[in-house]
């Protein structure tokens, strides 16, 4: 793929589908021309918002026949109705800042920790064995991984939410129960998300830092906990 930046509609769709399915088969591939650049690549942003426009057409193309706005009945209902009433002009500029913040902090997080495990760990005379940081590489990879992780994830994740919302009809539950309209769509979703963060996302910081699943994976469970841990104390 050219690195140079993509500029027009039609370089950036091309693209986009290139970078979507290279990433399905393999994060790792698909984030070798981004990894440890020590930039943030236009390709990944372009992508991002070309993610927030797919998935906003999905929204409207996938009608939920369970959804009445002016009646929600639950939170789903209006969970629904909160992302319909939002700006679609800021959608992208909103989720480009979330991602930017999620992935900055995960960062810095990370570091701190390595840091402090580098500095507590004892001296080795063999450099073979001598400690070494989880999260190698610049704020700015990670900032990579995050925008090419929800680029792909923002679409499907849309999708598949709108799918478990047109599925949650009293006609399914009246045929399957209660029982089994929960396992029909907590099932799909659970599996979704374990797939999604445990191999996606991880494999994501990982492609473009250079380390292992399991490097990467310490680093952001780390920065996870402390995440929750402050959100959660936030009067």
């Amino acid at each position: 793929m050219d690195e140079g930046p993509i500029k027009s509609l039609l370089d950036i769709l091309p693209a986009y589908l290139n970078f979507f399915i290279g990433f399905l088969r393999s994060p790792r591939a698909a984030f070798a021309p981004y990894a440890q650049t020590g930039r943030v690549h236009s390709d990944l942003t372009s992508f991002l918002l070309a993610g927030v426009g797919a998935a906003y057409l999905a929204g409207v193309v996938m009608p939920i026949p369970g959804l009445d706005i002016q009646n929600p009945q639950g939170t789903m209902d209006e969970f629904a109705i909160f992302l319909t009433r939002q700006d679609v002009r800021i959608l992208p500029l909103e989720a480009l800042l979330v991602v930017l913040a999620i992935a900055l902090a995960a960062h810095l997080i990370a570091k701190l920790f390595d840091r402090l495990q580098m500095a507590s760990a004892k001296p080795s005379p063999d450099p073979d064995h001598a400690p070494t940081p989880n999260l190698v590489g610049t704020a700015e990879d990670s900032v990579n991984a995050a925008l090419g992780f929800a680029a792909i994830m923002l679409p499907l994740t849309t999708v598949l939410l709108l799918g478990i919302l047109s599925l949650a009809t009293p006609a399914l539950e009246e045929r399957l129960g209660l029982a089994g309209l929960i396992i029909a769509i907590a099932g799909p979703l659970v599996l979704y998300m374990l797939v999604a963060t445990f191999y996606y996302l991880v494999m994501s910081f990982a492609a473009v830092h250079k380390v292992s699943w399991g490097r990467a994976a310490a680093a952001l469970a780390t920065a996870y906990v402390c995440i929750m841990f402050i959100v959660m104390n936030i009067p």
